[in-house]
């Protein structure tokens, strides 16, 4: 049965709200970098170090905080992530150093990694695989909604020409959030085979699964981190600063389309296999990218080329992030399989942020989309080695 109860559907709002409230302490530092950037006059690379800290703690954290989502009370962990991304968010409103900056948003990265894993278990725990299936594209949509609505904020607050507000303003929406999560969060913890602990014996052949979904996952966050962190700087080669960020919402608000529709339209056609689903979204992702050499520089076409690049890589990085989790690996421990693949996506993710601030700095725009554009191509290799695999079942989304 696919038809959700009401408490199902509870479960679900909350952890999507929940999830979405995240972003609020996570995806504002990009709208804030050109500020912060012009304010401490930096360098590309020196802003580059700052926009791709918090994803290298974001990776260990995930794998981490996955295996203890399998283990420890969800309530309170997914509560203590919110109220230490919000401290972290004050924190960092009230520095001016580098170093120090930096370092703040490395432990912000961790306490963001109290999310994700912890609330798909919820959601395993308390829906069978069919109604799992229904809800993973909405699901996914969580963290789309709160990236558009937290570059909306912070768009709006870029007018009254503080950028510290950008992070003490989401802190304390973020500590609200935490208090609903922790007071409505009653239900208990089903007891099921996400408890279960994988042996030691049993990690070499979840690795040979893993592998081709690691990398194509890398690849996915480089595409998607990349262009997430650096659409409002895209976004200012035209407009000023407080318009680029309301403009950068492009990227997130044409990537709910990917995220709901696309990829399971995809997956349908391709008998729910999920790695033929992968390459046909990396053949869009990098035909997305390359349109950058097709348009004229102008406010519009830049809209346009945001808006392709959010159907694509959304579609492309919700496939393994929601998808694979919930239903092909969900006997391994969701929390931990979302873990492991979220903590690639972010590797991937922190090192195309510091890719890019080189790269702007060789060759400027070209240079990067040139790079966007070779990466999707060189992971349908990955995935092909993944179909080749006997040891890899197809899964369905």
């Amino acid at each position: 049965m696919t038809v959700l109860t009401a408490s199902q559907r509870r479960v679900v709002t909350l952890g999507w709200i929940t999830y979405a409230a995240f972003y609020l302490g996570r995806v504002n530092l990009a709208a804030a970098l050109p500020a912060i950037q012009s304010d401490f006059n930096w360098t590309p690379e020196q802003t580059a170090v700052l926009a791709g800290a918090a994803l290298w703690t974001y990776a260990a954290g995930q794998l981490i905080n996955g295996w203890l989502g399998n283990r420890l009370n969800i309530r309170w962990m997914v509560f203590i992530g919110l109220i230490g991304s919000a401290l972290l968010n004050l924190i960092f409103a009230s520095l001016s150093s580098l170093p120090l900056m930096v370092v703040s948003w490395l432990i912000n990265g961790f306490f963001q990694s109290m999310g994700w894993g912890p609330i798909l278990r919820t959601l395993s725990d308390n829906l069978s695989t069919a109604q799992r299936q229904r809800i993973s594209g909405v699901f996914g949509a969580s963290y789309i909604v709160g990236n558009i609505l937290t570059w909306a904020l912070t768009g709006w607050l870029l007018r009254f020409s503080n950028w510290r507000l950008l992070f003490v303003v989401p802190a304390c929406l973020m500590s609200v959030f935490a208090v609903l999560w922790y007071m409505q969060n009653k239900q208990p913890t089903a007891s099921s085979a996400e408890s279960t602990p994988i042996r030691i014996a049993d990690v070499p052949p979840v690795l040979m699964q893993f592998w081709p979904m690691a990398l194509t996952a890398l690849v996915a966050g480089i595409l998607f981190n990349s262009t997430l962190t650096y659409a409002p700087t895209y976004a200012a080669q035209y407009l000023p600063a407080d318009q680029a960020a309301l403009a950068a919402t492009a990227f997130p608000v044409f990537g709910l389309i990917g995220t709901v529709w696309l990829g399971s339209w995809i997956g349908r056609r391709s008998t729910g296999n999920a790695l033929q689903t992968l390459v046909v979204l990396l053949i869009l992702s990098a035909a997305s990218r390359a349109v950058e050499f097709l348009l004229l520089p102008s406010i519009a076409n830049s809209l346009i080329l945001l808006a392709l690049m959010g159907i694509t890589a959304y579609a492309l990085t919700n496939q393994p992030l929601t998808a694979v989790p919930l239903l092909a690996y969900s006997d391994l421990g969701t929390s931990t399989v979302a873990g492991a693949i979220d903590a690639a996506h972010s590797i991937g993710g922190a090192a195309g942020n510091t890719m890019v601030g080189v790269l702007l700095t060789a060759g400027g725009w070209p240079l990067v989309f040139g790079i966007w554009t070779v990466l999707p191509l060189i992971a349908i290799g990955f995935v092909s080695l993944a179909m080749r695999n006997r040891q890899v079942s197809p899964m369905r989304n």
